[in-house]
């Protein structure tokens, strides 16, 4: 969802118009009697409506009126003791973070929003847009509990200072400490076609160029190979680097002065050249990608969502199968790193929580916010109602009803209760689910693990689930990196440095895939990266904030 925005004013203006709608400023957000009240969790009621604004992303349900919605909303209002009046403001998944930055950019936030995946809040605390929350530690017990579980929770949250700006998703475990690894990211392959023209599926760079020069021969008008999010992170990982900074094992490095960062753009530019590599890679969309697969316009994809195949897969019905494997090895560095998530002890999700510093319900807010991360919601949320959508067994273990379990695609019935582990709903403030419920029910995948096909749940793979955790060759160094923290000036610095130098390589990346850029001009390319920001200063401030994190 990494979207350049426009600098024109005219259409600045317009899409700042769209990019409020429904979004109310902080100064009417509450009644003109309403005052903040402290009552919460009590017998005693506050007649008075709690009130206040959210932006949220959303994929176009509506996620208040489901069932898990109502249900959600129900017991918000018996917690706080008071009616509860959210002023959702819903945008489209594809479009949030862009309208958001919008609404940051123009200090036109609602009392509570999920920011833009990744993003830097760093300039919003400086400008006094968000609340700092460390100040509120006692109001939310439930969320510092959770935290508590999070190796290095609370370092992972907080700034060097010691101040706190956002709530953070819960990532709950799928499978035990030590067993069981969690990819969510893979490579993938139309395994049909691959059966029928006896065609080795890949695990290393070579098997896959030998595969796509044969599909070539195959299909002439067709481009083989794909990746998703206009992402060439599996032929990295393979060369053990990143486009960004990593933690190498033992220390902070830029991975495009790596090695195995040209390298990796080498074997592409080859698969370019020959018209093996879809040339509309840099600019697909997720759902020009789903129709180039369900068209038969590509057949291998470098880098793919590890559910998404399998849907294509049911999309179609037709005997097409879209299988997921590991990303392919590049021999010369051994085993690919494949992009483990932790699913084997409490964790921190991607998304990141902020409330507007403007928000005149700030204490009930937090107390609102904090209750999400009780265990009663959080199985609310996710597996919903006893009885309707789950059971429990003698031995005190969840699954879901036999409708989730007898149905070809079990998320569907999810989304017909509005549960977060569904295809399409997630209500409440989207900050909590429980992860082991997307193992009960999870619809049946097409992989391809340790050479052997089977139609499995990717996270009930016998093969994965075997693995030991951390300790095998597919975990990345910077799976262990150290928990750092930054002052806000060092957040700043980075800032100011990085940004340009991200904007100008993912350019210059793109015209050496292409050849437009010569691999003989390589050095020139450094050199003018270098020069671009301090990129040595920006190793300096993290490997000094890997050390302090160390003592």
């Amino acid at each position: 969802m990494k979207r350049k925005t426009k600098t024109m004013s005219l259409l600045l203006a317009s899409a700042l118009a769209l990019a409020v709608t429904g979004c109310t400023n902080n100064n009417t957000n509450q009644a003109p009697n309403e005052t903040s009240s402290t009552n919460t969790g009590t017998d005693k009621t506050d007649s008075k409506p709690l009130s206040f604004s959210v932006a949220l992303p959303s994929n176009g349900v509506d996620n208040p009126n489901s069932m898990m919605g109502k249900e959600w909303q129900k017991e918000m209002e018996a917690y706080m003791g008071r009616k509860v009046n959210i002023d959702f403001n819903y945008i489209p998944s594809s479009e949030y973070d862009e309208k958001l930055k919008l609404m940051i950019a123009s200090n036109d936030l609602p009392d509570f929003f999920v920011t833009p995946l990744f993003y830097d809040t760093t300039e919003m605390a400086e400008q006094g847009q968000i609340l700092e929350l460390s100040q509120y530690k006692d109001l939310m017990p439930n969320y510092m509990n959770y935290l508590s579980k999070v190796k290095n929770g609370l370092t992972r949250v907080t700034n060097a200072e010691g101040k706190m700006y956002t709530f953070k998703e819960t990532s709950t475990p799928r499978f035990p400490a030590d067993k069981g690894m969690l990819i969510q990211n893979t490579s993938s392959y139309r395994y049909d076609i691959f059966q029928q023209n006896n065609i080795k599926i890949p695990e290393t760079w070579d098997d896959v160029y030998q595969a796509a020069k044969k599909l070539k021969e195959l299909y002439p008008d067709k481009y083989p190979i794909a990746t998703r999010w206009n992402s060439l992170r599996s032929l990295f990982a393979a060369d053990h680097v990143k486009d960004d900074i990593y933690w190498n094992g033992s220390k902070y490095v830029y991975g495009v002065l790596e090695d195995g960062y040209r390298d990796a753009l080498q074997f592409a530019n080859k698969l370019y050249a020959e018209k093996l590599l879809d040339p509309e890679y840099t600019i697909d969309t997720d759902d020009t990608l789903k129709r180039k697969a369900l068209n038969g316009d590509n057949f291998i994809w470098l880098t793919q969502w590890f559910t998404t195949p399998a849907e294509y897969t049911r999309t179609l019905n037709d005997g097409k199968i879209f299988a997921v494997t590991l990303y392919p090895n590049n021999p010369d560095y051994g085993t690919s790193w494949q992009e483990v998530a932790n699913g084997n002890t409490p964790d921190l999700g991607w998304a990141q929580f902020c409330i507007n510093a403007k928000t005149k319900v700030a204490e009930d807010l937090i107390k609102f916010i904090d209750y999400q991360y009780t265990d009663k919601m959080m199985n609310l949320i996710t597996w919903g109602i006893e009885g309707t959508t789950y059971t429990v067994g003698a031995d005190g273990v969840q699954t879901f009803t036999d409708e989730f379990k007898n149905a070809p695609d079990p998320w569907l019935v999810g989304d017909k209760y509005g549960i977060r582990a569904s295809k399409n709903y997630n209500p409440g403030l989207q900050m909590v689910n429980d992860s082991k419920a997307f193992v009960d029910f999870a619809a049946t995948d097409y992989t391809y693990f340790n050479g052997k096909y089977e139609e499995v749940p990717i996270e009930k793979s016998p093969y994965l689930r075997s693995l030991p955790m951390p300790q095998n060759d597919y975990v990345p160094s910077s799976y262990s990196e150290p928990s750092i923290q930054f002052t806000q000036d060092e957040s700043q610095k980075i800032s100011e440095i990085m940004n340009p130098v991200k904007t100008f390589v993912t350019e210059e990346q793109a015209k050496f895939v292409s050849g437009k850029n010569k691999f003989d001009d390589w050095s020139k390319f450094i050199d003018k990266l270098k020069k671009m920001g301090d990129i040595d200063k920006v190793l300096q401030i993290y490997n000094d904030a890997a050390q302090r994190a160390t003592k």
